[in-house]
This record gives C-alpha cells, structure tokens and sequence, in this order.
C-alpha cells in the first residue's frame, strides 16, 4: 500500500514523536509531496533543523519516492480554486490551502493514502477529488 504524509504529521512527529506508529509502519510503501518538503524547509530556521530535514528526506530521495507535480496537476488546482462553492471563497487566497490541494494531487497521482490532521482542508477537497484516499490517525 503506498502512502503519504501531511507536512502536520511530520511536524507532531518531530516535536513530540507523535505519529511513530504509522511513519514507521511496515507494509507500506512511504512516498513523500515535493509541496511537504517545501512547506518543511520553510519552516526550518535552525542547522539542526536543517540536519533534521536532511535526514527526512534522504530515503525518499534514495528511493526516488518524492512526488512532484504535473502540469495537469498545477491546472487542476486551479481550476479547483475557481470553482470552489461560495462557502469557501474565504480559502481561495489562502497558501495553506493551496499547497493541501497540490498535497492531495500528489497523493492521488500514485495512488497514494493521504494521513494528515487537517480534516477541515481534507474534507472540502475530499469532496472535490474523487478517488482520493484520506485518513485522519490520532496520536
């Protein structure tokens, strides 16, 4: 089963080993979003943090396991964006959820199971994305 994880899924597992269980799981094939180590990286403000990042990101580099986008990928996001029901417009300009949306259509172009914590985001999406494959784990 290939999976995926949300930049928040590595963020709690950083700060608090939260998540252990399903990053370490076996069985799974573990891919990871290009989108992720961006938002990763950009969150990294020391050399420790950077060494940390590193470490992350060499398995999937090694394995080739790093999911970037197609063009296709860039225009259905935003074609995503613009037809987003009314009740959502307050998201449309919002970085976050741009970078959920190029998340999710990693996940969905190999078929991958997507863990995060953020249902708000993943739900509106969900809904938008046939096919995709969300799971909301606890702690």
């Amino acid at each position: 089963m290939k999976v995926m994880f949300d930049t928040n899924i590595y963020i709690s597992f950083i700060r608090n080993r939260s998540f252990e269980h399903i990053l370490q799981q076996r069985g799974s094939i573990k891919y990871i979003s290009a989108i992720v180590l961006m938002e990763l990286w950009g969150g990294a403000r020391t050399r420790k943090a950077e060494g940390l990042l590193n470490q992350l990101q060499k398995p999937y580099k090694d394995s080739n396991r790093i999911v970037t986008l197609s063009i296709s990928d860039y225009i259905s996001t935003g074609n995503i964006i613009a037809n987003l029901p009314v009740m959502y417009h307050d998201l449309r300009k919002r970085a976050d959820f741009i970078n959920d949306i190029q998340i999710a259509l990693s996940a969905l172009s190999i078929g991958a199971t997507l863990y995060t914590e953020n249902k708000k985001h993943f739900d509106i999406i969900k809904s938008l994305l046939k096919g995709l494959k969300v799971e909301y784990p606890t702690p």
